[in-house]
């Protein structure tokens, strides 16, 4: 009986222990199972920062006023706030050179996405809408001229200044300097007008619609045999 009692007491204590490792695979098995499911739901950091900068990417400032280039702001969805890491490149802006500037912000988050922004910035002469190519009559006190075509440029470097080239039909050399206010001109004298003699004095006012500009200008000159005359030009474009 007793030897018959050990027989069978020794099948139970293996299958015991089988039971056991068995279990304990089974659990490994699971526990491998759920780092590998929680390391799988962690995605990947792909999306690059948002960059912001103040008054857009497109801004215009006058010819000779002050530039101070915008502090832009960055996010990142994982970093959070990366402003403080935005690296200012591209060009340096003259407000005295009227031009097109590009200014560029960049900056990366902390898995190397990168980002980056633009700024397009324009110097501009406030009277660059008075340049172009305009149809005028004189009517002078004492010469005739038939009417005529003259061309203004707008100044690259002194804001609300004007060149005027071929006024009274002088010629397309004789230019006369003007300076807008507002809705007129005003005119620095005297001018040297070539060989010809001299611009004196002169005043103008002018109506426009965007680039479209119609006005009258009164001034006086003085020719070389010192002959002084009063004109009226009216001008459009």
């Amino acid at each position: 009986m007793i030897l018959l009692h050990n027989i069978c007491r020794e099948p139970f204590k293996t299958q015991k222990n089988n039971m056991k490792k068995h279990l304990l695979t089974i659990a490994s098995v699971a526990m491998i199972a759920g780092v590998v499911s929680f390391s799988s739901c962690k995605k990947d950091d792909t999306s690059a920062p948002t960059i912001s900068i103040p008054g857009g990417n497109t801004q215009q400032i006058s010819l000779n006023s002050t530039w101070n280039t915008p502090a832009a702001t960055a996010s990142d969805d994982v970093d959070g706030d990366v402003s403080s890491t935005i690296t200012i490149g591209g060009d340096a802006v003259d407000e005295d050179i009227a031009g097109v500037y590009i200014i560029t912000y960049t900056v990366s988050d902390a898995a190397g996405n990168t980002a980056t922004e633009t700024l397009e910035v324009t110097v501009a002469n406030d009277a660059a809408f008075l340049a172009g190519t305009y149809q005028a009559d004189d009517t002078c006190q004492q010469s005739w001229v038939s009417p005529y075509s003259m061309t203004w440029t707008a100044s690259n470097t002194v804001n609300n200044k004007i060149t005027m080239a071929n006024l009274s039909n002088f010629g397309s050399s004789i230019n006369i300097i003007a300076n807008r206010s507002g809705q007129s001109l005003t005119f620095p004298t005297p001018q040297t007008i070539g060989t010809l003699g001299s611009f004196n004095s002169g005043n103008s006012t002018f109506t426009n619609t965007g680039n479209s500009v119609n006005g009258t200008m009164t001034w006086q000159w003085t020719d070389a045999a010192s002959n002084t005359e009063v004109c009226t030009t009216t001008y459009s474009k």
